[in-house]
């Protein structure tokens, strides 16, 4: 449940916004796809939790365009790349003695990876975006920002759900 919500809430802020996590959160490998044979809602009420599926605005054509550019071939890699990277920094900072040239070195190269993710992410969807008709960029915004809103919606219930001390909260208030 909350895998999915992460995963919801990803996908949602980086279609808004273009942002790294488009590029860093890999796909399930049998996650369905859709396509131009599949029908409507094919697939996504086990993967979106019964949810509309994303882009549902969009025609088949331009929704294949955008999960092609979602799930592309080097997502894995660059997410391998960014996680090794991370790995790395945590490991020079959980070493007895702190060697902070090393870290220095790590962090750089974590931002080097993180940024051609980045790219490599906003190149994708640039490409993708130039071939949807003007009638799926109009769907994608709508929906991109349907998407938003319903992240943001729960990212405010889970504040409250979940802060400390909050109303509703499941954690006492801090001593």
């Amino acid at each position: 449940m909350m895998r999915r919500a992460i995963r919801m809430s990803g996908l949602a802020l980086a279609l808004a916004c273009a942002s790294p996590l488009l590029a860093q959160m890999p796909a399930p490998a049998d996650a369905p796809m859709g396509g131009a044979n599949a029908a409507p809602n094919a697939g996504f009420a086990g993967r979106w939790g019964g949810h509309e599926r994303p882009f549902a605005s969009m025609s088949e054509a331009g929704r294949a365009v955008m999960q092609n550019a979602m799930h592309g071939a080097d997502r894995k890699a660059e997410h391998d790349q960014v996680k090794a990277a991370r790995d790395r920094m945590l490991a020079i900072v959980d070493a007895d003695r702190l060697d902070t040239a090393a870290l220095k070195r790590a962090m750089d190269d974590e931002r080097r990876v993180a940024t051609s993710s980045r790219e490599a992410a906003q190149a994708r969807m640039l490409e993708a975006i130039t071939k949807l008709s003007p009638a799926d960029r109009k769907a994608f915004v709508a929906d991109a920002r349907a998407m938003k809103a319903r992240m943001e919606s729960r990212m405010a219930e889970g504040r409250g759900r979940w802060g400390r001390g909050r109303p509703g909260g499941d954690m006492p208030p801090p001593q």
